[in-house]
């Protein structure tokens, strides 16, 4: 992760522009650590076969770096194979990590501990008969299997349900006026202000009602920090997949606050170059699957980048 401990963000001036770097950007501690767990993996057993169930990050490049590495990245294991199965870090259900076992690989479980506490707390507030509500994108891994255990250890796999937004909770609200006992859990990577959105309007319809914030620290802090670098910017660039939940919500915060893009890598600043021209202030954010070296070609390129004669 690259960073200014001191001035709480990275200053990269230049002849004509301001360019700051929020201490914050780049790899958390959950992906970093399942991305080196990996390459180390296949470094100390070169002769093994090394699957990764489903994109180990939320990175294209990443995904290439591992797949050049010599392993491999699937969505379904191979009948009776042997080698090791690598979790990642989004998690995965209960039934996943028997189904692997069963086929006969040696498993290593790299799930992010912040997603491991989402589903533990999800399973306890099922296995104490709430209403569970997970509040998050239904077809996102981490939520995937959160849904799935906690429906295991439910009394009544309908009494756990996702909703992606406040429309979604709407349609159920003659459920939740009913239900003794609601409980709310929230994928990592969401935004604070929906989990505001949702107590506010949860309050007054509850009899009972029991939430655990369960964004993570490294996503409440980036998000904090990247509002307060729009503040001073004339525009943010946001750095990192279109598939990274974290990264879009990044770009959807700050799109209020300032003229805001959101890219992948530096090559899709060409199409952006009059508006970066015309810049004076430029922030720059990136999402917690974003490696350093895609922003550091990122802020190169911006720096080439003059104002018009």
């Amino acid at each position: 992760m690259i960073h200014n401990a001191a001035s709480g963000e990275k200053d990269i001036n230049t002849q004509d522009k301001n360019i700051k770097l929020a201490v914050h950007a780049g790899f958390c501690y959950g992906v970093k650590r399942a991305v080196e767990t990996t390459k180390k993996l296949k470094a100390q057993n070169p002769d093994k076969e090394i699957y990764v169930l489903g994109e180990l990050i939320h990175n294209t490049q990443v995904i290439n770096e591992l797949k050049e590495l010599g392993i491999k990245t699937v969505d379904k294991l191979p009948e009776g194979g042997t080698g090791i199965c690598v979790i990642r870090s989004h998690g995965a259900s209960y039934e996943v990590f028997e189904d692997i076992k069963n086929k006969g690989y040696e498993l290593v479980d790299l799930t992010c501990p912040d997603v491991k506490k989402v589903q533990d707390r999800a399973i306890q507030l099922a296995q104490e008969d709430y209403f569970l509500i997970i509040l998050g994108k239904e077809e996102h891994p981490e939520v995937v299997a959160i849904m799935a255990d906690a429906q295991k250890f439910a009394k009544n796999k309908d009494r756990v349900c996702v909703a992606k937004n406040l429309d979604a909770l709407k349609k159920i609200e003659a459920t939740i006026k009913k239900e003794p006992k609601i409980g709310i859990v929230i994928q990592t990577t969401q935004r604070i202000e929906y989990l505001k959105e949702v107590l506010d309007y949860l309050a007054p319809i509850s009899k009972e009602l029991r939430v655990i914030n369960t964004i993570c620290a490294s996503t409440s802090l980036r998000q904090n920090e990247a509002k307060n670098l729009a503040k001073e910017s004339d525009l943010m660039i946001v750095t990192g997949s279109k598939k990274s939940a974290n990264t879009t919500h990044l770009a959807e915060i700050l799109t209020p606050l300032t003229k805001t893009i959101h890219i992948e890598d530096d090559n899709e600043l060409d199409n952006y170059k009059e508006l970066l021209q015309n810049a004076d202030n430029i922030g720059i954010t990136a999402g917690a699957s974003t490696p350093d070296y895609i922003i550091n070609k990122v802020i190169d390129k911006i720096k080439n980048i003059s104002k018009p004669a």
